[in-house]
């Protein structure tokens, strides 16, 4: 594995292509004060139900780019498990950084529609979903990506190709 993101700075060649990041991700880890605070992307877990994880997937066509987040909550009493869908578009593009003033890779997701149980709900007033909308890519290989907030250096996304 190499990073792509830093072999093509070196290159010159900028952005990353679009189709490396489509697949299914697995979050590994967070700094993210605001998914702490609201335990979990979609601010629904808390009380008697607690995060379980949270899986990216992200695909494209040569005219659309759809994401879905899929955010598990686990039942701190029974253990009942219950999915909360994300769904929305995305897109990678460059845009120069704020912190360092050169071209970075963004991955900007709008979400549009939040899924749990019967419910749907628009996505563009969640307020929890904000952390995932605006990412660097800051690393990315054959398994591993590793994202950072646009607007603080100091939040990592971690997240490893579903297998």
């Amino acid at each position: 594995p190499y990073n792509q993101v830093v072999a093509l700075s070196a290159t010159g060649a900028g952005a990353v292509d679009k189709e490396e990041l489509v697949g299914t991700w697995d979050l590994i880890y967070s700094s993210s004060s605001t998914m702490k605070y609201n335990e979990g992307l979609s601010g629904l877990a808390g009380g008697l139900t607690r995060f379980g994880g949270l899986q990216q997937k992200l695909s494209a066509t040569k005219y659309l780019s759809d994401v879905e987040y899929t955010e598990q909550v686990v039942g701190k009493l029974g253990g009942q498990e219950n999915e909360i869908k994300i769904t929305g578009d995305w897109d990678l593009r460059t845009e120069v950084s704020l912190f360092t003033g050169k071209p970075s890779n963004v991955l900007s997701v709008v979400p549009d529609k939040v899924t749990y149980g019967p419910r749907s709900d628009k996505a563009d007033h969640w307020k929890s979903l904000g952390p995932m909308n605006m990412l660097v890519l800051s690393y990315l290989d054959e398994d591993l990506r590793i994202m950072r907030g646009n607007t603080s250096t100091d939040t990592l996304f971690i997240l490893r190709r579903s297998k």
